[in-house]
């Protein structure tokens, strides 16, 4: 099914997604219907734009950084983003297509090394947003080591009035913003989120007023969470207030719980992920709302996230969609080699709300090890 364009609100029903009596589906992208298309197929500028550049049908931007592409003189490389007929092993269901996000291992450690964003835009705005969306990594996929973070999803309000759509930072014009991350670490494998306020002059990092009820400390807004208590006990009060009955460890079969690898717990396999947030109705008012599931899995809740701070004109609006991002990536010497590795994500759904019941996924197959 092809992208509904942007801007444009669609009166479709999305097989296996019953949405409440006021939602509407504002987009929704399987891929399979896109032109094969590269982010330097047609140019090989960082930004390109729709009305000034080819985008894929329907979609508003990108951002893409490669390093060891055939547009940086890597023939047998990748460019930062493939959406290509070729690649239908990387497609849900292994038919069609998908976006095919690459990540590249150069640079010095500081350095954010490639970046591979795909963007929506709601000119219109919303108080509220549901996303869902399927994602899968490269088996390959390198968990440890400099793998630093990679950069998976955000939803974001931007004034288009004040600055670049990619700028965030405390001077720019994106805020609030949530950001989810890949993270792995000595300690497993992390559920990465980084909140933004509105406005970026004083609540960028979520401190006018602070953030309250997490489920562990939110420094600068970041919080690298546990798939263990941190999502038993969502508003870290020390008393377990949500079960794990549908996040599973892929090697053992059991509900997620400890320290968990990557192998553990993302594997080979297509993972469900949905994203539900909804903006405070005022300034310095602790109801905004961010909610997260993992294959029908609720691991984050909070119902009192001051998206607008205290000193926000009340303006703020989601309006912005990104998938993939920047990658912190240097677990290879790129003088010896030029590695390359991929995240895929398909079946993408966005609405107006909150769907009745964020469904579990149904192709997840959890094979226990003998």
């Amino acid at each position: 099914m092809k992208a509904t364009p942007f801007g444009m609100v669609a009166s479709i029903v999305f097989s296996g997604i019953s949405l409440g009596a006021s939602a509407e589906i504002l987009f929704e992208e399987n891929f399979d219907d896109q032109a094969d298309w590269t982010s330097a197929m047609h140019s090989t500028d960082r930004v390109q734009t729709a009305g000034s550049h080819v985008m894929p049908e329907g979609w508003y931007a990108i951002r893409q950084d490669p390093a060891f592409s055939p547009s940086t003189g890597y023939p047998n490389g990748h460019e930062s983003i493939e959406i290509l007929g070729s690649n239908t092993d990387k497609a849900r269901g292994g038919v069609g297509k998908s976006m095919v996000a690459w990540r590249d291992s150069n640079g010095p450690d500081w350095y954010w090394g490639s970046d591979s964003m795909l963007t929506q835009y709601f000119p219109e705005g919303y108080d509220e947003l549901y996303v869902s969306f399927w994602i899968r990594f490269d088996p390959e996929w390198t968990p440890y080591g400099e793998t630093g973070m990679t950069k998976l999803f955000r939803v974001s309000s931007w004034d288009p009035d004040a600055g670049n759509l990619y700028k965030a930072f405390g001077d720019g014009p994106n805020g609030p913003i949530v950001l989810w991350d890949y993270e792995a670490n000595s300690y497993g494998a992390r559920n990465k989120l980084a909140l933004r306020g509105h406005p970026t002059s004083d609540h960028y990092l979520m401190n006018n007023p602070s953030t309250i009820n997490m489920p562990r400390k939110f420094g600068n807004g970041s919080a690298s969470l546990n798939f263990d208590d941190n999502i038993r006990d969502l508003n870290g009060d020390g008393t377990n207030d949500n079960t794990i009955d549908s996040l599973f460890n892929l090697i053992t079969g059991e509900p997620v719980s400890g320290t968990v690898s990557h192998d553990e717990l993302w594997g080979n396999e297509w993972h469900k992920i949905e994203f539900h947030v909804k903006m405070n109705s005022g300034p310095g008012v602790f109801d905004g709302v961010l909610e997260q599931w993992m294959d029908g899995q609720l691991i984050f809740k909070n119902h009192q996230i001051p998206w607008m701070g205290h000193n926000s004109d009340g303006s703020a609006k989601w309006n912005v969609v990104s998938f993939g991002g920047n990658s912190h990536f240097h677990a290879y010497d790129e003088t010896q080699v030029q590695r390359q590795e991929w995240r895929a994500y398909d079946d993408i759904v966005i609405s107006t709300t909150l769907p009745n019941s964020p469904l579990p996924p149904n192709n997840v197959q959890i094979q226990v090890s003998q």
